[in-house]
């Protein structure tokens, strides 16, 4: 039995969204003179064929993963109440909650401030399994998806929507944080959590495949001396680059403290 409910919602979510909000929307798809997105749109950002995701915006039941339910709420930006709807109308029940790390309750409150408060360059901070314990403002003018609780590896390696904003996202970006997670896979091996992303990541056919390559770089963390290269929300097609500044805290060393430095213009010459 369709589902006008959800069909109502994701559409009226597809017509409102604004394309330049979407990091790299305009560096795949050019710029789009209309208002919100397409349908074929949204499912090539989700990483599903257009027939796939027209089901589920037609009301279709189906065997809908969370993976893709989720994607299609970052996608369309649906709000908390629409994304209960969708969700318990397409699977039948509440949304989980996202994985909340137990070392976040070790975080001294003065630290926690000096994140959330600092105003000038992003800073988050995460576990050795990568979920993100604290952010300030600025990081989600570089990576809107934080706000949704994800794990930083599992956004970065499996996600579509990252391979969309990240430039050179195999080079850059994937092969370094694929031999970070090798290097914290050996030191951690009993780590239920870390196994479980583990597993989330080599779940991915192309993430797998990098996870096997024997060409992954020795490295524990970025190196602030290589840029990298982004699409930022509301910036069209033009590159960014960004270098990632890492420490851990004397008083937590297993924490990692991500400093994002600056976005500057890609020259196009």
């Amino acid at each position: 039995m369709q589902s006008p409910i959800v069909t109502r919602i994701l559409q009226q979510a597809r017509a409102r969204r604004n394309a330049s909000d979407i990091p790299g929307f305009e560096a795949a798809f050019g710029t789009r003179r209309a208002p919100g997105v397409t349908q074929d749109q949204t499912a090539q950002l989700a990483g599903v064929s257009r027939r796939w995701y027209g089901s589920l915006e037609a009301g279709r039941p189906a065997n809908y993963s969370d993976a893709f339910l989720h994607a299609v709420r970052r996608i369309l930006d649906l709000n908390d109440d629409e994304w209960d709807i969708v969700y318990r109308v397409t699977r039948g029940h509440a949304p989980a909650a996202a994985p909340v790390s137990h070392l976040g309750a070790l975080l001294p409150d003065a630290f926690r401030a000096f994140i959330e408060e600092s105003r000038t360059w992003a800073v988050y901070l995460s576990d050795h399994r990568w979920d993100v314990l604290a952010y300030n403002a600025k990081t989600l003018e570089y990576f809107p998806w934080m706000q949704y609780g994800l794990n930083v590896m599992e956004w970065a390696l499996t996600w579509p929507e990252a391979r969309t904003q990240l430039v050179n996202w195999e080079e850059e970006w994937a092969m370094p944080m694929m031999a970070q997670l090798r290097v914290n896979a050996e030191q951690w091996r009993t780590d239920e959590r870390l196994r479980a992303v583990i597993a989330t990541v080599r779940a991915d056919p192309v993430a797998r495949k990098l996870w096997d390559s024997p060409d992954l770089p020795t490295i524990t963390h970025p190196a602030s001396e290589r840029p990298r290269r982004l699409y930022l929300a509301g910036q069209g097609g033009q590159e960014y680059s960004v270098r990632f500044i890492a420490g851990a805290p004397l008083e937590l060393p297993s924490y990692r403290l991500m400093v994002v430095t600056p976005a500057t213009p890609v020259s196009s010459d």
